[in-house]
């Protein structure tokens, strides 16, 4: 049971009063990025991460300097003992004794992780941007913090965090840092050293957790399961196994990519052929030329990095130093039949369900049912090299509609209802939406949007 960890790509914690018993608890977890999801579940299921009495998680709220210690603590001490800290400590005038975090502040004061900011203050709902709070982590986890002073503080901290793979999945910058991404580099800390003795980690020794990974090609839309595990008779969840879809390392940016500026967006300066899988639709090429598995600085990776449509995503395997390049394409699709799954008493499946479209697409899956059917679905289709040139679907996941009123268009983003929903991961423009546009939509239309299980827009029409 327990097994070697592999991808780095994960999550983690955040904080606050009132504990909770998972993510989906939380009211506002709709608003938590596909990219720190699983984080978010599995430091709920820990109960490292915490929400607001109201019942909410804010993810986008930028990290405060007391959530940080809490956060800090838990990392270095395990909830247990961070739990068992004592209040008390006069350290700073604003924090006294009766406040929340006054001994998360106190243990991380007396350790340097943190200062004060001067006057005797601590400040403890001043706004933590990447860098400090990455800084803050590093001298948790053993850091000099005399390295990370002085004028180029900054840049002495980004360096450590790449090194040390403590910001893969976050773009942590002097920019405030919001709760969601502070916890994606609090579990990459969580799990710092994974792939050279699982049981070194701080996830293990203080929480008994290590991470497996089940491979690509194995979960919706062809995205690695990730199966987090426990001692039997510890477990943070029934059984001693958590299996939930693993959280992409990045993307980011819609229009055109090359391997130049993949690599910069992954915050590395090379990679080499030997370090990069690509998967096309979720297959692994096997007589792709050696000369585009570069994605060097300056080499171009067309070949992978081109096609109308295209959604990237990448895995990051840190035992083994290998990242993956996942191409998906998406499509929306109306379902006209259901055959819903049945289950067993005890929760186990008995008979897979599937679920056909008006298209004459068809393709198993046990999220649909009977209620989807004249609903859109987001379809992951397998096929050539255009949208216009499928085959089969491969997958397929009940999509959210949303409805109001299209203010605002670009390229890359609408806003509907004052709030902006991204395009996908692909070259060129947003097509469902100047589609739309062209064929006599406005700015003022009420419209419907169909969302991807990670929030992006697939579909527009009215």
């Amino acid at each position: 049971m327990k097994k070697i960890l592999a991808l780095l790509l994960s999550a983690i914690m955040l904080l606050s009063l009132v504990p909770m018993a998972g993510a989906a608890s939380f009211s506002d977890s709709a608003d938590v990025s596909f990219t720190t999801r699983e984080a978010v579940e599995i430091m709920s299921d820990l109960k490292i991460i915490t929400g607001f009495p109201d019942g909410t998680f804010k993810p986008e709220d930028t990290l405060t300097r007391a959530q940080a210690t809490k956060i800090l603590c838990c990392v270095a001490l395990g909830v247990t003992a961070a739990d068992a800290l004592t209040a008390g400590g006069t350290t700073f005038s604003d924090v006294p004794a009766s406040h929340w975090a006054n001994k998360f502040v106190e243990y991380c004061a007396s350790k340097s992780i943190v200062a004060g900011v001067g006057n005797g203050k601590f400040d403890p709902n001043g706004k933590l941007t990447g860098y400090a709070f990455g800084k803050m982590l590093l001298v948790a986890l053993g850091a000099d913090a005399t390295a990370l002073t002085g004028a180029n503080w900054d840049k002495n901290t980004r360096t450590q965090l790449r090194e040390m793979h403590l910001d893969y999945g976050v773009n942590a910058t002097n920019n405030e840092l919001s709760r969601q991404d502070a916890c994606r580099m609090a579990l990459n800390a969580l799990f710092k050293g994974e792939g050279e003795n699982p049981e070194d980690t701080l996830a293990y020794k203080n929480f008994s957790v290590m991470r497996t990974d089940a491979g690509i090609n194995s979960g919706h839309l062809s995205r690695p399961y990730r199966n987090y595990v426990s001692d039997e008779d510890d477990a943070y969840w029934t059984g001693s196994e958590k299996k939930i879809i693993a959280s992409p390392d990045y993307f980011v940016k819609s229009g055109a990519v090359k391997g130049d500026s993949v690599v910069k967006q992954l915050g590395v300066t090379d990679i080499e052929a030997s370090q990069v899988k690509c998967y096309r639709n979720g297959i692994l090429p096997s007589s792709y030329p050696e000369k585009n598995n570069h994605l060097h600085a300056g080499d171009s990776a067309n070949y992978y990095l081109s096609g109308d449509g295209m959604r990237l995503e990448f895995y990051y395997a840190a035992d083994l130093d290998i990242w993956y390049v996942i191409h998906l394409f998406y499509f929306p699709a109306k379902v006209k039949s259901v055959v819903e799954a049945t289950y067993f008493s005890d929760g186990s499946l008995e008979n897979e369900g599937s679920v056909t479209f008006e298209n004459g697409w068809s393709c198993p899956s046990n999220d649909f049912k009977q209620s989807d059917v004249g609903n859109y679905a987001c379809v992951y289709g397998r096929g050539k090299s255009t949208m216009n040139a499928i085959v089969n679907a491969k997958e397929a996941i009940p999509g959210t509609v949303i409805e109001g009123k299209l203010t605002a268009y670009d390229k890359s983003q609408l806003t509907v209802d004052g709030k902006t929903y991204l395009f996908p991961f692909t070259l060129g423009t947003a097509e469902e939406a100047k589609q739309y546009l062209n064929n006599g939509g406005a700015i003022g239309d009420t419209v419907k949007v169909l969302l991807s299980d990670d929030g992006f827009v697939i579909m527009v029409w009215q």
